[in-house]
């Protein structure tokens, strides 16, 4: 894999750390505050409209916004009176926190396995919205959820299978159309 040119193994970590956002399927689950799973190492600003932008990109306002604390609501349940998220609460704060950096490539690996089903399409809708003109990679088992993709890239055997938009590759009949049935057959 290459990044600008230069094969990633041999590119500057810190460089390419500055320009993404990782949400990887194992993330973190700290004990802070709303804010501070969100802003993670940032100073408080007094601003906290991006705050909230990534918590709306997730659909997160209710919950953060039920507690009287808000942005500040610890959460740790078991700790001077927290609250405990649920593990798809969790899973959108850490896309939160990926959004909320606004680098040039997020990449988001099963970024709603642990959310409900009609939660998980309103994020992937939010997630396409936010990302705008950025590429923007989401890694994915669940087909469903390719269709608001611009481009699809579909990997087997670790390499590049087939490429294009849902429709494309249903009609074509290949791999993806292969899989995307038999997800359907469930």
């Amino acid at each position: 894999m290459l990044w600008n040119g230069v094969d990633l193994a041999h590119a500057d970590p810190d460089s390419v750390w500055r320009r993404t956002a990782l949400v990887p399927q194992n993330f973190a689950c700290r004990p802070l505050r709303v804010r501070e799973n969100i802003t993670p190492g940032r100073p408080r600003t007094r601003d906290d409209a991006p705050v909230w932008e990534a918590v709306d990109a997730v659909g997160m306002r209710e919950a953060v916004e039920r507690p009287p604390q808000r942005l500040d609501t610890l959460l740790a349940g078991e700790l001077w009176g927290g609250v405990e998220p649920s593990g798809g609460q969790w899973q959108r704060l850490a896309c939160a926190r990926a959004l909320h950096r606004r680098t040039p490539l997020p990449v988001l690996d099963e970024p709603t396995s642990q959310t409900a089903p009609r939660g998980e399409h309103q994020i992937f809708g939010r997630i396409k919205a936010i990302a705008g003109e950025r590429v923007t990679i989401i890694v994915t088992h669940r087909l469903e959820n390719t269709k608001v993709a611009d481009r699809i890239v579909v990997m087997d055997r670790g390499r590049v299978a087939e490429q294009g938009r849902c429709e494309v590759l249903v009609h074509a009949g290949g791999v993806f159309a292969g899989l995307l049935r038999l997800s359907q057959e469930r």
